[in-house]
C-alpha cells in the first residue's frame, strides 16, 4: 500500500548558511478520483489512489446519498475511476447544488443542513471519553501514521473501540478523503461505528462533524483544533468533540 500513495523526488536540503545537500526523499502522492453514480459523474476527488472501494462507499455514505451497504447494487473501480450502481435514483444536480464538483482539502460547513437533517442525524453521546483512553487512541493514530512520518504530506484517521482496540486506520492527501475512507472500511467491516471513536490527525470543521454523525459515531478526538462550525455542529448532533490533543493535555469543546 505505501508505495501506491508516496513517490521518490530529489531533493535539495539547504540551510541560511548556503550548505547544500542533495538526497532521495519522499512525497505523497495524489491523484483525480472521478466518482459516478448510475452511470453518471458525480465530482472529483484529489485523493491518495489507495482504498478506493472505502472511499467511494465513506464518502457516498457521508454525504447523505446512501444510509447503508444494502444501498449499493454493483461497486466497480479501475484505475482512478470508481462507478457506483445504486438500488434507487438520485438527483446528482441536487446533490450537487452549491458545493464544488472538485474536492480538494479545502472544507466549510455546507450551509444546506437544516434541522430536519440534523434531526435525523442526531446520535447521542451518552459517557465523556476518558483522558487516558482519548491518549492511547491518539497515540495509536500518531503511531500508525507512517507515511505522514515519511513524507509529512498526509492525515490520518482512525476507527477505535474503547475494549477492542483499533478497527479501521486510512492515510490520505486530505483530512476528508482520510475519514471517508475510514467509514467506508468500518462498514465493510460491519462495525458497529456508533460503539466506537473517531480520531484525527486534521482539523474538526463541521463537514466532519456531519460525516460523522451520519456515520453514527458519537466521539471524535483531534491532533489539532477544530473549528467553529464543528463546534456548532457537534452541540447539534449530540457529538463529543475533543480536540488539541497533545500529550497527557487536551479540550473538551462545548457550546
Amino acid at each position: 500500500m505505501d508505495k501506491m500513495i508516496k513517490r521518490k523526488v530529489k531533493v535539495t536540503k539547504e540551510d541560511i548558511s548556503g550548505r547544500c545537500e542533495k538526497l532521495d526523499d519522499f512525497v505523497a502522492l495524489d491523484a483525480p478520483i472521478c466518482l459516478f453514480v448510475n452511470d453518471e459523474y458525480f465530482r472529483t476527488l484529489m485523493a491518495s489512489p489507495n482504498m478506493l472501494k472505502e472511499l467511494a462507499i465513506g464518502h457516498l455514505l457521508s454525504e447523505g446519498v446512501i444510509s447503508s451497504l444494502s444501498d449499493i447494487k454493483a461497486l466497480s473501480v479501475k484505475d482512478y475511476r470508481v462507478e457506483a450502481v445504486l438500488n434507487h435514483e438520485v438527483d446528482v444536480n441536487n446533490l450537487l447544488l452549491g458545493k464544488s464538483i472538485l474536492l480538494t482539502t479545502a472544507c466549510g460547513m455546507d450551509s444546506r443542513i437544516g434541522n430536519v437533517e440534523l434531526n435525523r442525524i442526531k446520535v447521542n453521546a451518552n459517557e465523556r471519553l476518558n483522558p487516558k483512553d482519548v491518549v492511547a487512541i491518539i497515540g495509536e493514530l500518531n503511531r500508525r501514521g507512517t507515511i505522514f512520518r515519511e513524507t509529512g504530506g498526509t492525515h490520518s484517521a482512525l476507527i477505535y473501540h474503547i475494549d477492542a482496540g483499533e478497527l479501521a486506520f486510512s492515510e490520505d492527501v486530505g483530512r476528508h478523503n482520510a475519514i471517508d475512507k475510514v467509514i467506508g472500511a468500518g462498514f465493510l467491516k460491519n462495525i458497529k461505528l456508533n460503539e466506537c471513536v473517531l480520531a484525527s490527525s486534521g482539523r474538526i470543521s463541521g463537514e466532519i462533524v456531519l460525516k460523522a454523525a451520519r456515520a453514527g459515531i458519537t466521539h471524535i478526538c483531534s491532533v489539532s483544533a477544530p473549528l467553529y462550525s464543528g463546534v456548532k455542529l457537534a452541540c447539534s448532533t449530540g457529538v463529543e468533540l475533543v480536540g488539541f490533543v497533545r500529550g497527557p493535555r487536551m479540550n473538551r469543546y462545548a457550546c
